[in-house]
């Protein structure tokens, strides 16, 4: 990545600030080193106007040196100014407090990457249907002869009375039965009398 790329990307990352905070003008000139990408700009608040370009500033008020990796961690939050200062990873020329205060105004947390949604939503559960009682056959098989039967039961049913009219009438039977041999007593009665009479008929005659 060249100078320009990398100046590119960090102004648009990092070069806005709330020009409100600003009180005092400065001019910071910032060099970037051990990198492809190395070279040197400026962030400055001149006549109440705030800039940040790719080039140096000769009447700067502070100069910062460090390198490319440092400068992002820096900006990003990732690392500490003071501690890369004591270490002597980031050297400061002119005004220290100018340089502190560029770090506050410019540095911001990375914001990470929003979780990408998925893209294919999941289908929505389909509601359960009612599961269809599956008839057994043989179970099918006993209702229909159930239903078959049924008209049966109903016939056993209307002849049960026929049955007891029966039952009734069978006594009137055994009644006639017996006076069936009544009737033939008066059968062999007849012809006793029948013979009598000629009897008598003949003794009279005499």
């Amino acid at each position: 990545m060249t100078f320009r790329e990398k100046f590119d990307e960090l102004k648009a990352k990092y070069g806005t600030v709330d020009e409100s905070k600003l009180t005092e003008p400065f001019a910071i000139q910032v060099n970037m080193t051990e990198d492809e990408s190395a070279g040197t700009f400026y962030v400055a608040f001149v006549n109440g106007v705030f800039s940040v370009e790719p080039y140096d500033y000769r009447d700067h008020t502070s100069m910062i040196t460090l390198s490319v990796a440092n400068l992002e961690a820096v900006l990003a939050k990732k690392a500490d100014p003071v501690q890369l200062f004591l270490n002597g990873a980031l050297q400061v020329e002119g005004s220290v407090d100018h340089a502190l205060m560029l770090v506050d105004l410019m540095a911001k947390e990375e914001k990470k990457p929003a979780a990408k949604k998925a893209a294919a939503k999941k289908p929505a559960a389909k509601k359960a249907e009612p599961k269809k009682e599956e008839k057994h056959p043989a179970s099918a098989e006993k209702k229909t002869e159930k239903k078959a039967q049924a008209p049966k039961a109903a016939e056993k049913k209307s002849e049960a009375p026929k049955a007891a009219e029966k039952k009734a009438e069978a006594p009137k039977a055994a009644e006639k039965k017996v006076e069936a041999p009544k009737a033939a007593d008066k059968k062999t009665a007849e012809p006793k009398k029948a013979e009598a009479s000629k009897k008598s008929a003949a003794k009279t005659s005499k």
